[in-house]
């Protein structure tokens, strides 16, 4: 986590998949793949990157 003038930028690691990171269309029993969606709808930037443990999601709350 880092803070910025306006806000702050937080970082999310996991040692997923390769892919680029994409948003689900989870069922409502589904006990995950929502994150991105909360993302997507709270954040004012978003990006990602992979580095060789994994893929590195970050957001921008402001």
């Amino acid at each position: 986590m880092a803070f910025t003038p306006h806000g702050v930028i937080i970082t999310v690691q996991d040692t997923g998949s390769a892919q680029i990171p994409c948003t689900r269309n989870p069922q409502p029993s589904a006990t995950g793949g929502r994150g991105l969606l909360l993302v997507n709808e709270l954040a004012t930037r978003r990006g990602f990157h992979h580095d060789p443990t994994g893929t590195v999601i970050w957001f921008e709350l402001t």
